[in-house]
């Protein structure tokens, strides 16, 4: 990390930081809920992990003010094996579109993408430690 004029701290990118960002993301993570599979895609989350989401693709009782946090690693997997139920009667995926990273904080930009190929931006904040996720924060663009 640098300081920018000593008052807030940047990432600076490393090519094999993101690389790693977008494999616990995209292949750990978003893959494995896409394919209901919410124990494989908690893997991605360090057992300490705060998990901050906010609604992006709407659903059901499901709307984007609504937030979620959870403390936890057992509690995100907890969450996702509720709601995967619901994401596969969507039939939405994700997929992640930049990363990037410093190798302690990351920031990301991605899409959640519906059956009829409409797609929903959104972006998102983590802090790494130990190789996961152990803050991750998810805000829909629109």
């Amino acid at each position: 990390m640098v300081k920018l004029l000593g008052l807030m701290e940047v990432i600076v990118p490393n090519k094999n930081y993101e690389n790693h960002l977008m494999y616990l993301l995209q292949d750990i993570y978003f893959d494995n809920i896409d394919t209901a599979n919410a124990d494989k895609a908690s893997e991605a989350m360090h057992d300490d992990v705060r998990w901050v989401h906010n609604q992006v693709w709407e659903h059901d009782a499901h709307k984007t003010n609504i937030r979620d946090t959870l403390n936890g690693r057992k509690k995100v997997k907890e969450f996702l094996r509720k709601r995967i139920t619901e994401l596969q009667i969507e039939g939405i995926v994700h997929k992640v579109e930049n990363v990037v990273s410093d190798g302690k904080l990351g920031a990301f930009k991605a899409y959640v993408i519906g059956k009829d190929i409409l797609k929903k931006p959104f972006f998102g904040l983590v802090e790494l430690k130990d190789e996961k996720i152990i803050y991750y924060r998810v805000l829909p663009l629109e």
